[in-house]
């Protein structure tokens, strides 16, 4: 079953996504359709982009996921992937 809503890779995220290898790609595809298949899911903290935007930071094992959720068109926007401090 599809997801009610899609994600949506910011171009510098796709970018990092591409060097890392296999594995870890396929980790965060399975985050991400985690957080389209629940796009009303709040992360662990969030902070305000420039435009005032909410963005939410996920913890996810090793890995940080920043997002928002485009309600009106349906869309999980991921905006930053980083790794967990320690």
């Amino acid at each position: 079953m599809a997801a009610a809503y899609r994600y949506v890779l910011d171009c510098d995220v796709a970018e990092d996504l591409l060097a890392l290898p296999a594995r870890h790609r396929d980790h965060f595809i399975r985050i991400f359709q985690e957080l389209a298949g629940n796009p009303h899911q709040k992360g662990r903290s969030y902070f305000r982009d420039s435009s005032g935007r909410e963005i939410q930071k996920g913890h996810f094992g090793h890995w940080l996921v920043s997002y928002w959720t485009d309600h009106a068109v349906k869309e999980v926007r991921i905006v930053g992937i980083q790794r967990a401090a320690r």
